[in-house]
């Protein structure tokens, strides 16, 4: 049996790195991630929470209005000749 090499509280400290989605880190990191995530209740947990705050992140962020960014435009003058 291999021992892990990462310890929850570095795992912690890499999950704010790098976030929780596991397919962006990198090769080493993940392969030790997932060592640790099988033997340790405690990342798992670390691991569901970072997910669950990044998908209500992601959904809570507000939808500009149709045509904003056109008004926006408009009102500054951008595209209008300059005379």
């Amino acid at each position: 049996m291999s021992k892990i090499s990462l310890s929850v509280g570095v795992f912690a400290d890499l999950l704010d790195q790098w976030g929780p989605d596991l397919a962006r880190w990198p090769q080493q990191e993940r392969a030790d991630v997932e060592a640790l995530l099988g033997t340790s209740p405690e990342a798992a947990t670390l691991l569901a929470e970072a997910l669950a705050l990044n998908d209500a992140l992601r959904d809570s962020q507000p939808k500009a209005p149709a045509g904003l960014a056109d008004r926006i435009l408009a009102a500054s003058g951008a595209g209008k000749p300059k005379g």
